[in-house]
């Protein structure tokens, strides 16, 4: 399946889009299974952890495009776990997410570098909808690095 780029200067293409890769990392199965096969039917390649550690060893191995975190996790909790990602991977995109949504945490979580803060229970349609434009903008960010999109014509 290929997406059609539409360039800068109006030219469009018709490129294959690699298969981009979510994490989600949340201590509770229901959440994970939940939220594995909304992207999975989306088109994403999913992986899961359920700590904070898990997530820095498989964002090192790379190939991760997005990371979904929960804030309250073991081992290391989501905002610990953003700290340290924002040194190792600044440019990945984080959307932290919590059933504890205060604006302190809101305000802590954007301050450290998440793209977006999503409260459970959360609307799966404003989810998908997050996720596409957090991914979106990092693929525009990166085709306006390289130039953007070499088409014919």
């Amino acid at each position: 399946m290929s997406k059609t780029i539409k360039t800068t200067v109006g030219a469009r293409c018709d490129m294959p889009l690699p298969k981009r890769t979510v994490l989600i990392a949340d201590d509770e199965p229901e959440i994970i299974k939940f939220l594995r096969s909304i992207f999975v039917k989306e088109g994403y390649r999913v992986i899961s952890v359920r700590n904070g550690r898990d997530v820095l060893k498989r964002v090192k191995k790379g190939g991760i495009d997005l990371a979904i975190l929960d804030v309250i996790m073991p081992v290391m909790s989501g905002m610990e776990t953003l700290r340290e990602l924002q040194k190792m991977a600044p440019k990945l995109p984080v959307i932290v997410v919590t059933g504890y949504g205060d604006l302190q945490s809101v305000r802590e979580a954007m301050l450290l570098g998440a793209r977006d803060y999503v409260t459970k229970p959360f609307d799966v349609s404003f989810m998908k909808a997050t996720v596409r434009q957090t991914l979106g903008k990092r693929a525009a960010s990166t085709l306006a690095s390289v130039g953007g999109p070499q088409c014919g014509g």
